[in-house]
């Protein structure tokens, strides 16, 4: 396995391995290690099917799904992995979309912020892509956590932010709406990572709406700031999609977006999630 990085704000390709085979213990220990030092790898020229995205999910912190224990979903066949993937594509079929996130751009976000228990790790296997743009572009949270003034990282320490998602891939929630059947959850502006210790900013201006206990000018003031990390070319980072990438990203220390690409060229990626744990601050 070679480890080659992408950035000084993180990222790293990987080569060198199989995961359409079972990986060795200590390859698997060294892309754990990798994970949690860049954020986002990059694995090149994989040729797998979904069992071995599975499996990938499975080795580097289990798999997302609802339903069964690996052993038991294994022994009952396909239909026990409903709900392991998703399909992010703006292909169709007799005029049904196949999957999500068609055409166009998408904000920055962090994958299930919108949950009690958000999601550890998002797994995304290049099926179909575009010539041109359609690239995921990752800003660093710890980054841009340590590069707050000292008076602002005192100001947010303790506030919660209201993450709450529509489904929209650009343009904030309306908050005057009734938002008790939307997918929403309250975290912290600024979360403690529970495998690196380091503290990472919590927010995203696809999901973060509101901050608790704020009036709605001060909360919006104080968000507009604290998205400022979007326009710092230093802690950001992109990759190109080729078919055949696996990239895996960080969803505590690590924000995604997807730049514009040309309407009615095919792009397909298949996405799996990695379960996580309770965060806080």
């Amino acid at each position: 396995m070679e480890i080659t990085p992408i950035s000084p704000a993180g990222g790293a390709i990987i080569t060198g391995i199989d995961l359409s085979r079972t990986l060795p213990a200590d390859t698997a220990v060294g892309l754990k290690n990798a994970f949690l030092e860049y954020g986002v790898l990059a694995i090149r020229g994989q040729d797998i099917k979904d069992q071995d995205q599975f499996r990938f999910c499975e080795v580097m912190g289990g798999l997302a799904t609802r339903g069964k224990p690996l052993d038991q979903r294994e022994a009952d066949g396909d239909a026990a992995y409903d709900g392991a993937v998703h399909l992010v594509t703006n292909l169709t079929e007799d005029g049904i979309p196949l999957g999500s996130f068609g055409d166009g751009e998408v904000w920055f976000h962090h994958d299930g912020s919108f949950k009690e228990i958000p999601y550890a790790a998002t797994v995304l296997y290049g099926m179909a892509v575009t010539s041109v743009g359609g690239e995921t572009v990752f800003a660093n949270m710890y980054m841009a956590y340590d590069r707050l003034s000292d008076d602002l990282k005192s100001r947010i320490n303790d506030l919660m932010g209201l993450n709450i998602y529509d489904y929209a891939a650009r343009g904030r929630v309306d908050l005057d709406q009734d938002i008790s059947d939307i997918n929403h959850w309250v975290h912290p502006l600024v979360i403690r990572h529970p495998d690196t210790g380091r503290k990472a900013l919590y927010v995203s201006p696809l999901i973060t709406a509101r901050v608790e206990g704020l009036p709605q000018d001060e909360s919006d003031a104080l968000l507009e700031d604290l998205f400022a990390y979007q326009n710092d070319d230093e802690i950001i980072f992109e990759h190109k999609w080729e078919v055949g990438d696996l990239v895996m990203m960080d969803n505590r220390s690590i924000t995604h977006a997807r730049k514009d690409f040309p309407a009615g060229e095919p792009r397909m990626l298949r996405r799996t999630m990695v379960e996580g744990v309770a965060i806080g601050a």
